[in-house]
């Protein structure tokens, strides 16, 4: 998806969709750290990323419920930001 914001970026984009996909397709598994986290290894790629306005594209580009798929961290943060706010 971040093709869509960083066309000259490709080649960097594929490294990066290798590396998911060399997880499972599990974005989540190549964190190993503050220093791989997946933002850092996308700013290792492509230094013009930012994360607040490109995540948030590519979050409506993707859709949450297919977010909330490959990322099972994720998921159970929003659930638990759902259970706040029906507490409230």
């Amino acid at each position: 998806m971040l093709e869509w914001e960083y066309l000259e970026h490709q080649k960097q984009i594929e490294q990066l969709i290798r590396m998911v996909r060399e997880e499972g397709n599990k974005p989540e598994l190549i964190d190993d750290g503050d220093a791989t986290s997946p933002s850092k290894r996308i700013l290792k790629e492509i230094p013009e990323y930012d994360k607040v306005s490109s995540g948030l594209i590519v979050t409506r580009k993707i859709g949450l419920t297919a977010l909330r798929e490959r990322c099972s961290h994720f998921s159970q943060w929003v659930s638990d930001l759902e259970q706040l706010s029906q507490k409230s």
